[in-house]
């Protein structure tokens, strides 16, 4: 891989995730070996990308069992897909499974191509890795589903009411889990059986009513986006993961605590939430935060926001009529250079020594009418 990289035949880009990008030519020469394995049936080849190509297999599935990666971009075609829920059961050398839409853009039209029957799908390979599926359309899993083996499972705007059952669910190599958008989830697994989850994504899931307590087992865990989860009200009130850097909690009306933080936090979204009080306790210590922003309902900013010395954008959102103030301590954030407020219709003043801070860019005041 460096080798290529050197070469400039390939570009590694890190964008919230890891991507491998790769020169035409080299494109070209891959998908030729992978032809060449068998030019006449498909099945018989190791990787399928190309729309007529699964859609053959989907039809015909007996004999795919050398079938390693399958890979299809819904956004090529227009026709109904209907699927066999033993499409997969000749398929154990399955390990990358991708039913998207280029550029991530399901959501423009959020009514899935691929149609199961009722009763759903009954078998997918222990084999899969990875397991990407916009818009699953079936409201659960395979029962006998429960990989060891599965690192990342993406599936926005899916039909899951629940994922996995039970309190003995080991996923000891997932690292991360999108089920973005998935109106209908009402639970999730135990998390105690995930210990490496890095991410957990689970944004406009409205469903949702809580986060399980074992989600503080998930030691190695960077991020947990649960924006828009309108109908979330159990989350942990202290969070020892130690590697968290983003914490999420925009539109979440029924959460009104701020749980406790570690201090490797980066990252906080609290808009639009249930939180009435971020107090010095709550967020003093967090002296790796970059990004904070708050609003709505919040009654006052706490002065200990002046020892976040790494702050660089604050935020804070239709203050209401309680934010009458910032803390004169915000001139002590010197890598400060963003900061805005909207609609804080009460806000008086700003501390005196603001324009001290030499790396303040970008000051917008909209909605506030009090300062002139």
């Amino acid at each position: 891989m460096a080798h290529l990289k050197d070469k400039c035949l390939i570009t590694v880009s890190v964008c919230g995730e890891e991507r491998v990008g790769m020169h035409d030519l080299i494109r070209q020469m891959c998908e030729d070996i992978v032809l060449d394995e068998n030019r006449w049936d498909p099945r018989k080849r190791s990787r399928l990308w190309r729309y007529e190509d699964i859609l053959q297999v989907l039809n015909k599935p007996k004999g795919a069992e050398r079938v390693e990666a399958l890979s299809l971009d819904m956004s090529q075609g227009s026709r109904i897909i209907q699927v066999s829920p033993k499409v997969f059961e000749e398929m154990d050398n399955l390990r990358l499974l991708r039913f998207y839409s280029k550029y991530g853009n399901w959501y423009k039209n959020p009514i899935s191509k691929l149609h199961l029957p009722q009763r759903g799908l009954e078998y997918l390979p222990n084999t899969v890795r990875l397991l990407q599926w916009d818009l699953y359309p079936s409201q659960s899993l395979p029962p006998n589903f429960c990989s060891e083996n599965i690192v990342h499972l993406k599936m926005p705007g899916s039909s899951l009411t629940q994922l996995w059952g039970g309190d003995n669910v080991l996923l000891l190599n997932l690292k991360v889990c999108d089920l973005s958008e998935s109106k209908g989830l009402i639970k999730i697994m135990d998390l105690s059986g995930v210990p490496n989850l890095e991410e957990l994504v689970l944004r406009g899931c409205s469903s949702l009513v809580e986060i399980p307590s074992s989600i503080q087992l998930c030691r190695k865990l960077t991020r947990i986006i649960v924006s828009g989860c309108v109908n979330l009200c159990g989350f942990p009130s202290d969070l020892h993961c130690t590697s968290l850097e983003v914490v999420d909690l925009y539109e979440c009306p029924r959460i009104t605590q701020l749980p406790q933080l570690p201090s490797t936090v980066k990252t906080l979204y609290l808009g639009k939430s249930g939180i009435k009080q971020v107090t010095g306790a709550s967020i003093g210590h967090l002296t790796r935060l970059q990004k904070l922003v708050v609003g709505e309902i919040l009654e006052s900013l706490p002065s200990e926001i002046g020892f976040l010395n790494c702050l660089g954008v604050l935020e804070i959102w239709a203050g209401g009529p309680k934010v009458r103030s910032i803390p004169d301590t915000i001139c002590n954030l010197t890598r400060l250079v963003w900061l805005s407020c909207y609609s804080c219709e009460n806000l008086e003043s700003l501390p005196n020594g603001i324009g001290g801070l030499e790396r303040l860019k970008t000051l917008v005041m909209k909605g506030c009418p009090k300062i002139t």
